[in-house]
C-alpha cells in the first residue's frame, strides 16, 4: 500500500445517495446490476430472527431428551457463546469489506487462497442448498399435526413454489418478506419466555407451582450411550453436536445480507449489536424457558409425532394442560419453517454467484437482470429444492436425512476457514501498515478468538459423529454421513490445487492481500470474463474427471 493508504483502507468511486435513502447512507455503484437493496430495518431484523427455524424450534426437542434440562442449557451457553465470538471476527471482515452480494468463502479466497476460496464456495452451497429441502419438509410435517387429508407432495409444491416465487423477486421484497417472517418468530419466542416462567410460578390452568420440578425429575442430567458420569460427559458432547444444526450459518447470513445493504459499513456494525442480543435472547432464554415447562423424559420429544408434536414448545404447552395455544405455536413454527426456507435459497442464489465471478463457477450463474435479481443462480438452487420430493417415500426420504447430516461438517468448515482468514486478514494489516482503528467495527475479541475458534470447532468437528465409535451405536451409514463431507472438502480444495491453483501460493501472502474495498465491484478487484470464468471451472472439472467431448 502506498503512504497515502497506509491511515485506512481506501474506497473508490463513491456516489451520491438517491434522495429516497435516509440518515445520508451512502449508495455504492454496484456492477452486479442492482437496483434494489435490503433496508436497515431487513438487516437488523434478519439478525435478530433470521434462519431461526425447525432446527431449534423442533430438532431441541431431540437434544433436551439426550441431555437434560442443565446439559441442554449449558451446551446453548457454551455455543452460543462461541458463535458471537466467531461472528465479531466476520462482522470486523464483512464492515471492513462488504460482501456486495457474494457469500463469505470471497473471504477464504482473499485472504487465504483461491483454493481455499474454491472448496469453501462450493460447501456453502451445498449446505444452503440442501437446507431449503429441509426447511419445506419438516413444514410438510409441522402440517401434519393437523391431520389434513392430502397428500404431502400438495404441501410441498405450495411451499416450493412460494419460496421460489420470492427469491426470483428483487432482494428488498425478500427483504420484507423476511422482516415479517422474523418479526413473528421473535413475538414467539417472547411469548415462549414469558409463558414458561409463568407457568414455573405457578399461573398455569392448574395453579401448581412448577418452579425447577422437571430439573428434579427426571433430573438436572441424563446419561447417554454409558451410564454414570462418563454418559453424563458423552451426553454434553452430543448436546454441544446437535446444537450445530441450528447455528449454523447465522453469522455468514447476517455478513452476506449486510452487503446488499445501502450502506454496509454502517448498518453491519449496528447488526452485530442485535446479533449479540439475538444469542442471549432468542436462543438461551427460550431454551432456559423450555427447562422449566417441559420434561426432558416426555415421550413426544423422540417418538417422531406429527410435526410440531416433537417440539418442546407444544409439548411444554401441553403438559400445562393450555387449551388451543399448541396450535397457534403450531402455525408460527410452519411459518418459520417457511422463513429460514426463503433465507437459505437466498444464500445459496449468492454461494453460487460468489462462485461464478470468481471463476469457480460457470459464468452464466453471474448473471443478473435490471433489478439485479440473479436469476440462474435462484434457478440452480430451486433444482436442488425438488429433492424434498423424496421425503414422499420413506425409503427416499432415508438418503434425504443422509445429506441433512452432512451439514454439520460445512458448518465446521465454515467456522475455522473464516477464523484463519481473519487471522491473516490481521497479518495483512499489520504489514501493510494499516491503522486498524480506522476500521467501521472492530473485534473485541481480536485475533485470541480466532485462534480458540480454530481450535474449538476443529475438536468439536473431529467429535461431530464420536458416537459412531461405541460399539453398541456403530452404523456404516451414520459414520459416512458424519465424515464425508471432510473427505468431499478434501477433494475439492486438493483438486483445484493440483489443477488451476498449482502455481499459486498455499497461503496468500499478508503483504499481498487486497485490503482495498472497491464499492463499484460486485465482488472482486476484477471481475473475470465468460472466457476466463467457464475456463478456470472446465479446467478444473477436466483435471478431476478426465475430458469429456
Amino acid at each position: 500500500m502506498s503512504d497515502t493508504d497506509k491511515s485506512q483502507l481506501p474506497e473508490k468511486n463513491m456516489t451520491t445517495a438517491p434522495a429516497n435513502v435516509s440518515d445520508g447512507q451512502v449508495l455504492e455503484a454496484n456492477t452486479a446490476g442492482s437496483r434494489d437493496k435490503l433496508k436497515s430495518r431487513h438487516l437488523y431484523m434478519i439478525a435478530l430472527g433470521g434462519c431461526i427455524g425447525t432446527a431449534y424450534l423442533v430438532g431441541t426437542g431431540k437434544t433436551l431428551n439426550r441431555g437434560g434440562p442443565a446439559l441442554t442449557f449449558a451446551g446453548f451457553v457454551v455455543m452460543c457463546s462461541v458463535v458471537w465470538v466467531f461472528s465479531t471476527l466476520l462482522f470486523e471482515m464483512a464492515a471492513c469489506i462488504p460482501l456486495n452480494g457474494a457469500a463469505p468463502d470471497h473471504y477464504s479466497a482473499r485472504f487465504l487462497s483461491k483454493s481455499f476460496g474454491f472448496a469453501m464456495g462450493w460447501n456453502y452451497w451445498y449446505a444452503y442448498s440442501i437446507l431449503v429441502p429441509f426447511e419445506i419438509t419438516v413444514a410438510t410435517m409441522v402440517i401434519q399435526y393437523w391431520s389434513p387429508p392430502v397428500n404431502d407432495a400438495v404441501f410441498i409444491s405450495i411451499f416450493f413454489v412460494v419460496i421460489s416465487a420470492l427469491n426470483y423477486l428483487p432482494v428488498g421484497n425478500s427483504g420484507e418478506a423476511e422482516f415479517a417472517f422474523s418479526s413473528l418468530k421473535l413475538t414467539l419466542l417472547i411469548g415462549m419466555i414469558i409463558l414458561s416462567f409463568v407457568i414455573a410460578a405457578g399461573g398455569g390452568p392448574s395453579g401448581v407451582l412448577a418452579g425447577s420440578k422437571y430439573w428434579n425429575n427426571p433430573g438436572p442430567a441424563n446419561s447417554w450411550i454409558v451410564e454414570g458420569g462418563t454418559g453424563q460427559f458423552v451426553a454434553f458432547v452430543g448436546v454441544l453436536v446437535s446444537i450445530v444444526l441450528p447455528l449454523a450459518f447465522a453469522v455468514e447470513m447476517v455478513a452476506t445480507c449486510g452487503g446488499e445493504t445501502w450502506n454496509p459499513r454502517k448498518t453491519i456494525p449496528n447488526a452485530a449489536k442485535a446479533f449479540a442480543v439475538r444469542m442471549s435472547v432468542f436462543y438461551v432464554l427460550p431454551m432456559l424457558g423450555v427447562t422449566l415447562m417441559c420434561p426432558s423424559d416426555a415421550p413426544g420429544l423422540t417418538s417422531g409425532g406429527a410435526g410440531a408434536g416433537s417440539s418442546p414448545f407444544v409439548i411444554g404447552i401441553k403438559t400445562a394442560g393450555i387449551k388451543v395455544l399448541d396450535h397457534i405455536v403450531n402455525a408460527v413454527i410452519l411459518c418459520s419453517a417457511w422463513s429460514s426456507g426463503n433465507v437459505y435459497m437466498y444464500l445459496s442464489s449468492r454461494a453460487i454467484y460468489s462462485l461464478a465471478t470468481s471463476g469457480n463457477a460457470p459464468k452464466i450463474f453471474a448473471r443478473t437482470n435490471r433489478w439485479g435479481v440473479r436469476y440462474f443462480a435462484v434457478t440452480s438452487c430451486t433444482v436442488i429444492t425438488l429433492l424434498a420430493y423424496l421425503n414422499v417415500s420413506s425409503s427416499s426420504g432415508q438418503v434425504f436425512n443422509w445429506l441433512v447430516n452432512m451439514i454439520n461438517m460445512a458448518a465446521f468448515f465454515s467456522w475455522v476457514l473464516l477464523s484463519f482468514a481473519y487471522v491473516r486478514f490481521r497479518a495483512a494489516l499489520e504489514v501493510q501498515g494499516a491503522d486498524r482503528s480506522s476500521l467501521p467495527y472492530l473485534s473485541v475479541c481480536g485475533k485470541p478468538g480466532a485462534y480458540f475458534c480454530i481450535f474449538f470447532f476443529t475438536i468439536l468437528g473431529l467429535l461431530n459423529g464420536f458416537y459412531v465409535f461405541f460399539p453398541s451405536e456403530w452404523s456404516v451409514s451414520d459414520f459416512l454421513t458424519a465424515y464425508i463431507g471432510t473427505v468431499l472438502f478434501v477433494v475439492l480444495y486438493v483438486g483445484h490445487k493440483l489443477t488451476v491453483g498449482r502455481k499459486d501460493p498455499w497461503i496468500i501472502p499478508a503483504e499481498e492481500i487486497d485490503l482495498v474495498y472497491y464499492p463499484d465491484r460486485a465482488i472482486e478487484s476484477s471481475v473475470p470474463t465468460d472466457v476466463e470464468s467457464v475456463g478456470s471451472f472446465s479446467q478444473t472439472l477436466k483435471s478431476l474427471f478426465g475430458k469429456s467431448g
